[in-house]
């Protein structure tokens, strides 16, 4: 609990083993929450961080895990009609991401906090995060800003930018379980049932928008982040657009990794447009797996030192700036895993 839900290789498992006696039963929808303050608030990120340090197969192993599962429930409803419903009552960050969002009934409240902050980290947005912010209801420029510069959502947000689809105030989500509960197999296996109850229950309740910044700035956003080739592009165009959503997202960009930035940027490009889930979440393995480098090679282990063990938020980044992060560099993050790599790629695992 200290680590707010945080998803451990233990937990992968127990998920894993749920997920599968799931599959051959009889049930048809299931809802996913978190403990507490947090629904998950993202992968046990310090460990892995170990496994690279000691040289191990942990790394390989939890990324491994953590994506089949991942597909495995974003692909529950096509393979088994089974309608996964998120409540997002609280902090939904990383790993916890990737266990709800490609939900099709995804739920915010007045507690919701959503964040892909991946970049700060050394890492990118991952868990089909590359696929899924190319493909926001918002728009392409909406989704390079949240996944580069890792913007923290609340419900108003979420909902703008498509991240969730429905909004319920925190104190009628048991109604909402209640009434589905009730509904009986063959029905709640229909997204637009579930949906329907969701919509009846919140009635017409509506986020707070006071902390919006995704509306507000939409034009701005899709100025500087619509068509952008290059993350110089991106930074040129913040510091032209001169106000303060430009200038705060400046400040947000600097703290990242150049790398990370750069990396992700390209990513959540290649993976728009035709690609599969399957083929982006394959991708993103490959991606993880160049990420679980020492320095200069990579910036995780030190991204992680800085937010989640010293806690100094002091990176120093390798190499410090985005000009200096070459095209080579970008690239070599996306190469095919060698034959020395004790998994290999990520196999279309779920049929």
């Amino acid at each position: 609990p200290k680590k707010l839900n945080s998803l451990s290789m233990p937990m992968i498992q127990q998920l894993k083993v749920f997920y599968d006696q799931l599959e051959k039963g009889s049930d048809k929808c299931v809802l996913l929450s978190g403990e507490g303050r947090a629904f998950c608030a993202g992968g046990d990120v310090a460990e892995v961080r170990d496994g690279v340090l000691a040289g191990n197969s942990a790394p390989a192993e939890f990324f491994h895990d953590e994506y089949a599962l991942d597909y495995q429930i974003a692909t529950l409803h096509p393979r088994k009609g089974i309608v996964q419903v998120a409540l997002w009552d609280g902090i939904v960050m990383g790993g916890g991401v990737g266990l709800s969002a490609h939900s099709p009934v995804r739920i915010c409240t007045e507690k919701t906090m959503f964040a892909m902050p991946e970049t700060l980290i050394g890492l990118f947005p991952d868990v089909g995060m590359t696929w899924k912010l190319s493909r926001l209801a918002a728009g392409l420029p909406t989704g390079l800003y949240l996944g580069l510069t890792g913007q923290r959502l609340g419900a108003a947000d979420c909902m703008a930018s498509g991240i969730a689809t429905h909004y319920c105030p925190s104190e009628k989500l048991p109604q909402v379980v209640e009434k589905l509960k009730s509904l009986g197999a063959a029905k709640v296996s229909e997204i637009e049932v579930v949906a329907k109850v969701v919509e009846e229950i919140a009635g017409d309740s509506k986020p707070d928008t006071a902390k919006a910044v995704v509306e507000p700035n939409k034009e701005a956003i899709d100025r500087c982040f619509g068509n952008a080739t290059t993350a110089e592009e991106i930074v040129a165009r913040l510091q032209k657009e001169n106000c303060k959503w430009s200038e705060r997202t400046l400040k947000d960009l600097k703290m990242r990794s150049p790398t990370s930035v750069k990396v992700s940027l390209a990513a959540i490009m290649r993976h728009s447009g035709s690609v599969t889930m399957a083929q982006a979440f394959v991708e993103e393995y490959r991606m993880s797996q160049w990420c679980m480098r020492t320095q200069p090679e990579s910036d995780f282990c030190e991204g992680i030192r800085a937010v989640l063990v010293d806690k100094d938020n002091s990176p120093n980044w390798v190499p410090p700036t985005l000009e200096e992060v070459s095209d080579e560099r970008v690239q070599g993050f996306f190469a095919p895993l060698g034959p020395s790599h004790p998994y290999g790629e990520l196999k279309h695992w779920v049929e």
